[in-house]
């Protein structure tokens, strides 16, 4: 059955951010893979229908059409959209999201990890770590531990931390210049996904996270903490054992396959 897909257009702001990021992946990019029309005005009501995170309003009584899915991501208010729309399958894209949205509303709720960025495979080719990065929207890299910069060059690391991502190619580039990931959100989000995390996987590329529970998927590729001193301590351990490191990085080659594109495709294709 031929599939359609709706997406909000992303698009870059005034002040040069990406916004919309995932009508670029789980819109453009997996349109592209699977051959599916993308924002179609016309001729889908047949088809497979998949919303990506649709703009609505209460009550809800969004038009779905076709055989329709509801790719929520990680925004919660789409729950109150599935709530009304109980025919609708929902798709949630990491596997503790899935759990969570079983729980909450009646729908069918099926599972379609975002693919990673790396559709080349690239690989990390270095012999030494030296490189700790960070990536995420500017507002996010403010929540980083207090001297970081600092700390992490007592320790004999340098500290990347990248904003300005536009397209896939920009996210792949940062990732060819760092050796250990950091993610840190220390506050509870109701879905969670570990597209970050996968997305350094599959260079070879461990993380050191403040844990959520949409990480555990990723068991072996990252080392989570909760505070800042245990961070810096477990990132030492990293850089101070290239038997540890190298541990870490065939879990994430492995691991990371899963989530490339051409495997993700798949799984949309048998919808």
């Amino acid at each position: 059955m031929a599939i359609s897909i709706f997406a909000k257009p992303y698009f870059i702001s005034n002040d040069g951010r990406l916004m919309r990021g995932t009508s670029m992946i789980r819109g453009e990019q997996i349109a592209k893979q699977v051959g599916a029309k993308l924002n179609p005005q016309s001729g889908y009501q047949d088809d497979v229908c998949i919303y990506v995170k649709p703009y609505t309003q209460p009550p809800y009584d969004f038009q779905f059409e076709g055989r329709p899915y509801l790719d929520v991501i990680d925004t919660y208010k789409f729950i109150e959209v599935a709530k009304a729309h109980p025919e609708v399958t929902v798709i949630a894209c990491s596997v503790a999201d899935q759990g969570t949205l079983s729980k909450v509303i009646d729908n069918p709720v099926i599972l379609i990890p975002q693919h990673h960025c790396n559709f080349e495979r690239l690989k990390r080719d270095r012999d030494k770590v030296v490189t700790v990065g960070a990536i995420s929207n500017p507002s996010a890299i403010t929540y980083l531990p207090d001297n970081l910069p600092k700390r992490l060059s007592e320790v004999g690391l340098n500290f990347l931390a990248y904003s300005d991502f536009k397209e896939r190619t920009d996210v792949v580039d940062f990732y060819k210049k760092i050796d250990i990931q950091i993610i840190w959100r220390p506050w509870k989000a109701e879905l969670s996904n570990p597209l970050k995390m996968i997305n350094a996987a599959t260079f070879g590329i461990p993380s050191v996270a403040y844990d959520e529970d949409g990480f555990r998927e990723m068991a072996g590729c990252y080392v989570p903490v909760q505070t800042a001193d245990e961070l810096i301590a477990r990132i030492e351990n990293l850089t101070s054992s290239p038997e540890t490191y190298s541990d870490y990085a065939e879990k994430c080659f492995e691991k990371a396959e899963e989530y490339h594109i051409e495997n993700i495709g798949r799984l949309y294709k048998d919808l």
